[in-house]
């Protein structure tokens, strides 16, 4: 075993709080062993994108899941402007952020030409991540693992790891807490996941306060995103299990 991987999910642009939770929980980047593993969701939303891309971009030990706001991203950056719903989930702040203040004019339109360079090294950055890792024991996904709807019932696909793009891409969009309260969960496995934040865990758990956005823990399951715009921390989970692949 030997190796220890500190997942964290949901960081937002919160650099300064990442930074604190991962000090905490004994994070050292120049340790080998160390691995640093999102689940996703590292842009948008807070005010320190930059600090978080350069920190996990200069990373040696790391595994990088896709998050839907990564996809988002991805698809300003090729477009060169930004919708409404983006600018609401404040990707046009985390767009000038990256980009340099002002790229985007009042209409949320910038120059993909002229920052083609930047543009180019951040898609480079999302493409290199995974839809989901696997350890023997645990896997690590954004929003839930791709699903099949039989009846009205939902169940996680057979052969899940053989997704589609798209359909990953879908998935990344599921809840967990709708997954979880109808049972579709892995034999065998443990699901770590992100996207919505684990205060929603009362519905499961009545002796949990309604703002507690500590890791949830269920049967099959762990959410770990702390809800960082709301609680102010993030959450890192502590995890050492026989690795498939690094």
């Amino acid at each position: 075993m030997g190796k220890k991987l500190f997942v964290v999910s949901d960081v937002h642009g919160h650099y300064t709080e990442l930074i604190k939770a991962l000090h905490l929980a004994g994070f050292d980047g120049e340790n080998g062993d160390h691995i640093f593993l999102s689940c996703g969701d590292l842009f948008d939303r807070g005010q320190e994108n930059p600090l978080v891309y350069d920190f996990v971009k200069g990373l040696q030990h790391k595994i990088l899941i896709r998050g839907n706001h990564e996809d988002m991203l991805c698809r300003i950056l090729k477009r060169g402007s930004l919708a409404e719903h983006e600018i609401k989930n404040k990707t046009n702040i985390t767009v000038e952020q990256l980009l340099g203040d002002g790229a985007a004019d009042a209409n949320g339109c910038f120059d993909t030409t002229a920052h083609s360079q930047k543009i180019r090294e951040i898609l480079a950055f999302v493409d290199s991540m995974i839809n989901y890792y696997e350890t023997e024991s645990y896997v690590f996904t954004h929003g839930w693992l791709p699903i099949d709807i039989v009846g009205r019932r939902a169940y996680i696909r057979e052969h899940w790891r053989e997704a589609s793009e798209a359909e990953w891409e879908e998935a990344r969009w599921l809840e967990w807490q709708q997954l979880y309260a109808v049972g579709a969960v892995l034999a065998g496995k443990t699901i770590v996941c992100g996207h919505r934040p684990a205060r929603l865990a009362g519905a499961f758990d009545p002796l949990r306060e309604p703002d507690c956005s500590e890791p949830f823990y269920g049967d099959g399951m762990i959410a770990i995103d702390a809800g960082t715009v709301q609680s102010g921390r993030v959450n890192v989970l502590v995890i050492e299990d026989h690795m498939l692949s690094v």
